[in-house]
């Protein structure tokens, strides 16, 4: 098993003019970066990292806040290359968070883009750990705000430019070293929409063998061109890009979540996969934005829904926008990574499924007591093998705690010889053909007057009225530990939907006490940087409106 920066390594000494990576750009042109390239940049990342903070402690990691380019994939590869743990952050990140990262991971140096520099922006001031820390400058020469803000930071802490440096000594480059089982490789925050974001340690050796799987899964060769859609701060984008670079296709990185600017990227690049969050496939429907398999997106093979589930009535309208391309469901966790996934041949058949286990994954649903369900039973869902975490940044306990998502797995054996479980909160079952359905989220189920309600099956059924586009549901907690439940929801500009309409269309679909109490029409749902829906932002916008 050979490490990313390694079969980069390969790739750009037997084909380096192999376009590796290319970049959108305003008005639509493509800035492209060659294996050769990549692998240049590459080394003169790890030769510096290796200066600046040779041979990192446990637990010493290197923090990234970053945007999608040429670049900041390099510097990941260098940290590769240096055996240093590494974690892309949210861009949208600012001084509060970015300290947190900077003192939780011990960094001694963070890399920075333009974007990132904004960001940074005086928060100095408050966090003086910014202060103290080493900034490596990546990405084109800076003009106007960015350089504004880098001459603020380089005030204040030591700012380093890649390329001010001789970049000759590469001694601290491990080229050919085996990725290890029990030593991080990356650090993933979680989207933190609910609550307080945690740091998600991955080993190198499943960051391999997750990039291995997806490439024999989707069938994919050097000749793929894949879009990068998804932050790499979010685990399916993350193992996009290595996935892409472990088997040396092009990776054609696109910032923009318009429709027309997805299908002119895609024709443009010819590309043959995207992954895809929920919200981005929903507004390209109801666009009205389509891909031609038959004509000027003829290489496109495959897309994904990940990260969240579409309502059954955008799941039977998206084949009429992607006619003729092979439609993958993926369902998994930060924690446990790809669980489970649909292929096309069973998405009509299965459409409310989010398929089966995944290669080198096992899924189980159990009871509270700890046994397995049976066929259709519903419990908690329950990953072991490939893809399942380390554990939590300063937390890598194993235990039984019934909050405590890693524990010992209860299945350890002969079929299989996993240690560890993620005992993933999701509630669903196991139909006879072993295909897994979703129900909701264990901690996400609430009280209404005495009746458990999974508030996500509220929100599916809300999303067939017609007319309404989006929809999330929340129980708000009262005094007496029952729940009121308020939903969110965004309908279509064209249409008119009153409350009272909304109230009598629920009633023939669900039971009173599902209905929500109050109904909210906002302009649109907030989503994070990953596509999910942002409802930590939801609950706190209608707790000011309505003074709570």
């Amino acid at each position: 098993m050979d490490n990313l920066f390694t079969l980069v390594a390969r790739h750009a000494e037997r084909s380096p003019s192999k376009i590796a990576v290319s970049k959108w750009k305003p008005g639509g042109a493509f800035v492209e970066t060659s294996y050769g390239e990549l692998f240049r940049t590459a080394k003169k990342f790890a030769a510096l990292l290796a200066r600046l903070a040779p041979a990192p402690p446990p637990g010493q990691m290197l923090p990234m806040l970053v945007g999608k380019s040429a670049d900041s994939i390099a510097a990941m590869l260098g940290a590769i290359a240096t055996r240093t743990p590494f974690s892309f952050l949210n861009t949208k990140s600012r001084g509060p968070q970015v300290a947190k990262v900077l003192e939780a991971t011990g960094a001694p140096v963070c890399v920075v883009d333009a974007p990132g520099l904004v960001a940074l922006k005086g928060a100095w001031k408050d966090y003086p750990r910014i202060a103290r820390t080493t900034w490596l400058v990546i990405g084109e020469a800076l003009t106007g705000i960015y350089a504004e803000a880098a001459d603020v930071l380089h005030g204040v802490a030591h700012v380093i430019r890649l390329g001010e440096e001789d970049q000759h000594d590469e001694d601290g480059i491990v080229t050919h070293a085996t990725p290890r089982p029990d030593v991080a490789g990356t650090c993933l925050f979680t989207s933190g929409s609910t609550g307080e974001p945690k740091g998600v340690l991955i080993s190198e050796a499943d960051l391999v063998r997750r990039a291995e799987a997806e490439i024999a899964w989707f069938g994919l060769g050097k000749d793929d061109v894949l879009m990068s859609i998804l932050p790499f701060s979010f685990d399916v984008g993350l193992n996009q890009l290595m996935t892409a670079l472990t088997v040396g296709a092009e990776l054609a990185v696109l910032d923009s979540w318009m429709p027309a600017d997805i299908v002119a990227a895609a024709e443009k690049r010819k590309v043959t996969g995207i992954s895809g969050v929920p919200s981005i496939w929903q507004d390209m429907i109801n666009a009205g934005v389509a891909f031609h398999k038959d004509g000027r997106h003829a290489a496109l093979r495959y897309i994904t829904i990940s990260g969240g589930s579409l309502s059954r009535e955008y799941l039977e309208k998206l084949p009429a926008i992607a006619a003729g391309v092979h439609i993958f469901k993926t369902y998994g966790q930060t924690e446990a990574f790809r669980a489970t996934s649909l292929r096309p041949d069973d998405y009509a058949k299965k459409l409310d499924s989010v398929g089966k286990p995944f290669p080198g994954v096992r899924v189980y649903v159990v009871r509270e007591d700890g046994t397995r369900c049976g066929a259709e039973e519903v419990g908690e869902v329950v990953h072991t093998g490939l893809g399942v975490m380390m554990g939590y940044l300063g937390n890598t306990a194993v235990n039984t705690e019934p909050n405590n998502k890693l524990r010992a797995n209860p299945f350890f054996g002969d079929d299989d010889p996993s240690p560890f479980a993620v005992f993933t909160g999701d509630i669903g079952y196991l139909d006879d053909e072993g295909y897994l359905f979703l129900k909701g989220r264990r901690d996400g189920m609430v009280k209404v007057t005495g009746n458990r309600v999974y508030p996500q099956e509220v929100a599916s059924q809300i999303v067939t009225v017609p007319g309404v586009r989006d929809a999330v549901v929340v129980g708000m907690p009262r005094d007496d530990g029952q729940s009121v439940l308020v939903a969110f929801l965004a309908v279509a500009r064209d249409v008119e939907l009153s409350v009272g309409a909304l109230r009598k269309a629920l009633g023939a679909k669900l039971p009173p006490f599902m209905i929500p109490k109050e109904i909210v029409i906002v302009d649109h749902i907030p989503r994070s940087p990953s596509g999910k829906p942002d409802q930590r932002r939801l609950v706190d916008d209608y707790a000011a409106r309505s003074g709570l």
